[in-house]
């Protein structure tokens, strides 16, 4: 089905009959949108089938869908335009973008012109406008509100945190996690490996997983996150402008822009949030932060884990 869909939007794309939909810029897409709204009966089973059906409800027309819902057409128009949209033809226009959002991999952006050699300087000042554009619109997406609930949550005593993030979504996952183990007890950097089970055999409901899983969600994320979620647990996510139902269905989803000038994801503003969110819990609970790094850098100076002149490299701890 994946296959049937890319190749018919990229057919759409050469006619040109994908268009970026009018609100420009990185105005909520029309999945995210589904949770934004206030829905009817007859919105809520036209919603169901979009995202049921998804991604082959790109390519279906408003009586298509109006057909799988029970519903009229008018309803269709009437529900697009309540997402924000002028008519059915942009919300379909806008459900096409996202799709081919969704199914980019870094072979199909790898576009390099033919002769066409630019500066180091070139590349660095892109980059840099293109990340501060990325932060910009990621901080007017976010819910402040949501955030700070997340933040409640990770400042509960007895609340053990959960964080986990696969392939390179890791990498954010690593460095939350690690600071966030220098303000509270109970932080787990969660593997995804055969040794999960065993890592979460102490979750219940009194827990929390943030989750960091930009673009592509791995199966073994997913099957995490849907674990967590029979079980009650609170789940942050972290992720790019389009998730997954699996990710989106979540309590607290904050989407960031990832578009990048090379062929590989931007996560500045996802860092950018990690970082925004590890300054809010030190202002939550200073006392028990001031003591825990006063305890980590005792430990450090016993371990002798800084280098420091005159003493010689530290020897490795094992």
């Amino acid at each position: 089905m994946t296959q049937t869909v890319s190749r018919r939007l990229a057919e759409q794309n050469e006619s040109g009959d994908v268009r970026a939909p009018s609100g420009g810029g990185h105005s909520m897409p029309p999945i995210a949108r589904l949770g934004s709204v206030s829905l009817t009966d007859v919105d809520s089973r036209l919603a169901a089938v979009i995202t049921r059906r998804y991604p082959e409800a790109a390519l279906l027309g408003a009586r298509e869908i109006a057909a799988a819902a029970g519903v009229s057409a008018a309803s269709v128009s009437r529900f697009a335009r309540k997402l924000g949209y002028s008519d059915f033809a942009e919300l379909q226009r806008a459900l096409a973008v996202e799709m081919r959002a969704r199914l980019a991999t870094p072979p199909s952006r790898l576009t390099v012109p033919p002769g066409r050699h630019r500066s180091m300087e070139a590349f660095v000042n892109d980059v840099a406008v293109q990340d501060a554009d990325n932060i910009e619109s990621t901080r007017r997406m976010i819910d402040p509100a949501s955030l700070e609930r997340l933040a409640a949550d990770l400042c509960r005593r007895g609340t053990q945190v959960y964080v986990a993030g696969s392939k390179k979504g890791g990498i954010v996952a690593a460095y939350f996690a690690m600071q966030l183990a220098q303000l509270r007890t109970g932080v787990h950097l969660l593997d995804l490996s055969d040794l999960l089970t065993d890592s979460i055999i102490d979750m219940d409901r009194q827990d929390v997983l943030v989750v960091f899983e930009p673009r592509r969600a791995t199966a073994a994320l997913v099957r995490l996150v849907d674990y967590a979620r029979s079980q009650r647990v609170a789940i942050g996510v972290f992720t790019d402008e389009y998730p997954p139902p699996p990710l989106s269905d979540c309590e607290f989803v904050f989407r960031t822009c990832v578009e990048a000038v090379s062929v590989f994801d931007s996560y500045a503003a996802m860092f950018v949030l990690c970082d925004a969110l590890l300054a809010y819990l030190v202002q939550c609970m200073p006392k028990a932060v001031r003591a825990r790094a006063d305890r980590l850098e005792t430990l450090n100076d016993q371990l002798s884990t800084w280098y420091r002149a005159g003493r010689g490299a530290a020897a490795p701890v094992t």
